[in-house]
């Protein structure tokens, strides 16, 4: 068995796929590892930006194909129920995890992507200029090495990432729980909606096969207080009156996705001189940007100079460099924006006068919706 390659792929979400795929199609030797198999649920909203189709298209998956509904408006709502509702600019596409995750697995096979499932990295450890990968029954070796890995890892600890420790006193952005149904009932194909609650809020939008997501994030003090998420749905999701609708529909999935620990603080673009990709670099609060159409943009522009690294044209450190100035020149803002919002919503006084005030100011909406969006890529 070979277990030498040009790139090593840590965590097989969009960014992974899509940049192991790009990867492949330059010519270079890509090994892909995932813990989990495909194709699988994940906890996240499942829309994708208009400006990330072409892309998709462009290295190889059918869209036309996929019949998905289209989403150009916006509704937002207060804990009280009062709410505004905005056109999108340019909008975007709904579509679950389990199809767009496994489309991209099987074009990553296609293109000779060597993609290993169920299976744990355990360590990275850089030898001179090349890596070693491991797992719990081989060592891989590589070239260059590249971070997937999601929201929340055992390599976050394992690198001992600064984001783990900092600012242990100030938890408006820290310890979140995530939560995913997949429902059945009436919803309008073209809206995504936002309602807040108590402690959190809640996304709901159309996906394939007139399948309804409704993934919502909320305080993990909460959930605790609480003692189970149907006692949490009951007490707090409840108070929205469009939430509670929503929770009488039928769900598709016995149980429901869900993820602990979920934390909205900066996070290094690179750890260990490894450069991070997708949630691992920065996740966005889902209110103020589309975290499934930057991990696929930043693997866009973070392909040309791995080629670069790998044809020896520029240093690793040129090419972290690079990487860097343009993640933080793509994202930074929002980013940033993201992470202000997120500590108005979930508060019902101070979303209830946002939303007041957002309905008074059509310019102000437009901007924050704008600042949601990027440029076609």
């Amino acid at each position: 068995m070979n277990n030498s390659f040009d790139v090593i792929v840590i965590g097989g979400g969009l960014g992974g796929l899509t940049l192991s795929i790009q990867l492949a199609e330059l010519g270079w030797k890509v090994q892909l590892i995932e813990q989990k198999s495909y194709p699988m649920h994940r906890v996240c909203g499942e829309y994708v930006a208009e400006e990330a189709w072409g892309f998709l298209t462009r290295i190889g998956i059918n869209t036309a194909s996929l019949h998905l509904p289209i989403i150009d408006k916006l509704k937002v709502s207060a804990v009280n129920g009062e709410y505004l509702t905005a056109n999108l600019t340019s909008g975007g596409r709904g579509i679950s995890r389990f199809l767009l995750d496994d489309l991209l697995y099987q074009k990553a096979i296609e293109k000779g992507v060597k993609v290993i499932t169920n299976t744990k990295v355990l360590g990275v450890q850089q030898i001179s200029k090349n890596w070693d990968v491991e797992t719990k029954d081989t060592i891989f070796k590589a070239k260059a090495v590249i971070g997937a890995f999601g929201k929340r890892s055992n390599l976050d600890k394992f690198f001992r990432r600064k984001y783990l420790e900092e600012n242990l006193t100030n938890t408006r952005l820290k310890n979140f729980v995530g939560v995913k149904y997949h429902l059945k009932g009436e919803l309008a194909s073209d809206i995504i909606e936002l309602h807040n609650f108590s402690g959190g809020y809640c996304g709901i939008s159309k996906v394939e096969n007139d399948i309804i997501c409704m993934c919502f994030l909320a305080k993990g003090s909460y959930l605790k207080e609480a003692h189970s998420l149907e006692e949490m749905e009951q007490k707090y999701l409840s108070e929205n009156p469009f939430l509670n609708k929503y929770l009488k529909y039928e769900r598709v999935w016995d149980k429901p996705l869900s993820i602990a620990k979920v934390d909205f603080s900066q996070k290094s673009i690179s750890e260990n001189t490894i450069p991070m990709l997708g949630d691992a670099a920065g996740i966005i609060a889902p209110l103020c940007g589309n975290g499934m159409t930057m991990a696929m943009q930043a693997s866009v522009f973070l392909t040309p100079l791995m080629d670069s690294y790998l044809k020896e044209e520029i240093s690793w450190e040129q090419m972290t460099d690079i990487y860097h100035k343009t993640w933080q020149t793509t994202f930074g803002k929002r980013l940033f924006t993201g992470r202000v919002i997120q500590r108005f919503f979930g508060n019902s006084l101070t979303t209830n006068l946002l939303i007041k005030f957002l309905n008074n100011s059509s310019y102000l909406t437009k901007t924050l919706i704008k600042s949601t969006h990027g440029e076609v890529f």
